[in-house]
């Protein structure tokens, strides 16, 4: 605020560069969360109620514009979410502190809902003697039930629990590591299966920030043009901040205009010359702003073939544009390079016909109306060794199956979910802001604040099933916050599995030595 005060005052560019203590110390903090929760469960294993009670610390003032409440908002809402539950009761408070701001981060509120829901399934497969995955298969929602709402009145549009999680037991041999873990506890060696089925929301609408008043955009924006050499310019309202925006739009777009993606040059990033949007937040740059450039593109394409049908004297139905020329829909045959169209468009449109005006540049927006969000889903397995002298616990495998509509491409999509695993293994194990009795934060650098490391890092299997929402043509939903919703879940279900012989039962994270060693009454 210092900085932005006196770029005002000195009416010039100011800029501040904080180091790691600062930024620490300054940087939006999240998941201070203290959750009680309790689960109702019949003998043959159905869910009757979920209650849970979620204090949450937000620091001294709440951030603007969205506020330090959302995630405590989004932890209500999504407990119990994957299941059919007929009583639900939830509480939110939210307090003060004389800590760091706290505000939103990737998945925000996933992971602690997630983690609670799993962990009171887990236990309640546990007190009746039920399999985890068995109970789950109980209770899920019927993957034939939708549309339909969850007990907190959100509305689910198509998820697929079912299908999920009979993909991961064939992914993970399910029945092969329960018969391993039995044979290697006769050898003193512990090991934990732990399951975490999860729902994530994405694609949020302006019924999210804008019903509340919250200047925030929710839709997004594209604009694509021939230029005089052929090649194609697409400016999108999204931003790209590692997810791939960049080469997910000139994927959409390239593939269209039947253009090669090396054609596709996309601007992004700069407000001054994109169309007005959102920007990348809540896993939706394929959802809305992917839905953007292909309703763009489409339109382009259409002025292109009109364009082409006039020069070739031919109509636009008998045209395709494919490898960057134009072409006889019927046998493929060349007919004109888009490079050569442009030239005519742009140098020489006194010979195009009478009455042809040439647009080769359309705009489009794209925002969601029916529902709320787009939610997806998903199930996460993990498989895990902890040694029971020191506490340590060792990564073995990870399974990841999830639901994020149409893929528009399966490799950005993967690495994706494979970051929010490692960014929810690190929760899961190291990551904790720890301050002293009078507020100070004692780790901040990062000496002493834990982050996963590759060597740490088990191979994470991703697998997919595919239900694309009907609210867009392109049928995309997000995938970006899906691996860190559930990956904590995972761990922590795989530990208290691992550790079911001493008859331990640990629900906190993260899941440090000091805390299965104080959790097995060894210090």
């Amino acid at each position: 605020m210092a900085t932005y005060a006196l770029s005002k005052l000195l009416r010039r560019p100011v800029k501040f560069v904080a180091d790691r203590i600062e930024s620490f110390n300054t940087d939006i903090h999240a998941r201070d969360h203290c959750c009680k929760g309790r689960i109702g469960v019949k003998r043959d294993g159905t869910i009757m109620v979920f209650e849970i009670d979620d204090l949450t610390g937000i620091g001294p003032y709440s951030m603007y514009p969205r506020t330090s409440a959302i995630e405590a908002n989004q932890v209500v809402n999504l407990v119990g979410g994957p299941y059919v539950t007929k009583n639900y009761r939830a509480r939110a408070r939210v307090v003060f502190q004389n800590k760091n701001v706290m505000c939103q981060y990737r998945a925000v509120g996933h992971p602690i809902a997630c983690s609670v829901t799993e962990g009171l399934v887990d236990l309640a497969a546990s007190k009746i003697g039920m399999d985890p995955v068995e109970i789950r298969r109980r209770n899920l929602i019927a993957d034939d039930a939708y549309p339909c709402a969850s007990p907190s009145g959100l509305r689910f549009e198509q998820l697929s629990h079912h299908a999920a999680m009979s993909k991961l037991m064939t992914m993970t041999g399910y029945g092969a590591l329960r018969a391993e873990q039995t044979a290697l506890r006769k050898k003193n060696i512990h090991r934990g299966i732990g399951i975490a089925s999860f729902i994530e929301v994405t694609n949020p609408s302006a019924a999210f920030y804008g019903v509340g008043g919250a200047r925030i955009s929710s839709q997004d924006g594209v604009a694509v043009r021939l230029d005089a050499t052929g090649s194609v310019i697409c400016q999108t309202s999204i931003t790209e901040q590692g997810q791939g925006s960049e080469s997910l739009t000139a994927q959409i777009v390239g593939s269209v205009l039947g253009v090669s993606m090396e054609r596709v040059r996309v601007i992004l990033g700069d407000t001054d010359n994109t169309p007005y949007g959102g920007g990348t937040w809540a896993s939706r740059g394929a959802g809305i702003g992917g839905e953007a450039a292909l309703q763009a593109a489409k339109i382009l394409r259409k002025n292109i073939l009109d364009v082409a049908a006039a020069i070739l004297q031919s109509s636009p139905a008998e045209l395709d544009i494919v490898n960057d020329t134009i072409v006889n829909a019927v046998d493929g045959s060349s007919r004109i390079d888009l490079k050569e169209l442009s030239r005519i468009v742009y140098f020489r449109p006194d010979t195009l016909p009478p009455g042809i005006q040439p647009e080769l540049m359309a705009t489009r927006h794209f925002v969601p109306r029916e529902y709320p969000f787009a939610f997806t889903n998903g199930v996460q397995a993990s498989w895990l060794e902890v040694d029971v002298d020191t506490g340590f616990v060792k990564l073995l495998r990870h399974w990841v199956v999830e639901d994020c509509g149409t893929i528009i491409n399966p490799q950005l999509v993967d690495e994706q979910i494979r970051g929010g695993v490692v960014q929810g293994l690190g929760a899961a194990l190291f990551e904790k802001c720890i301050y002293d009795e009078r507020g100070q934060l004692t780790n901040a650098n990062m000496a002493d604040y834990l982050v996963p490391m590759s060597g740490e890092m088990p191979d994470i299997d991703v697998g997919h099933v595919v239900s694309p929402t009907s609210e867009s043509e392109l049928g995309a939903k997000g995938a970006g916050e899906a691996g860190t919703a559930g990956a904590a879940a995972a761990v922590a279900n795989a530990v208290n599995d691992a550790l079911k012989p001493f008859g331990a039962i640990i629900t906190e994270i993260p899941l440090t030595p000091q805390v299965i060693l104080t959790a097995l009454g060894r210090i």
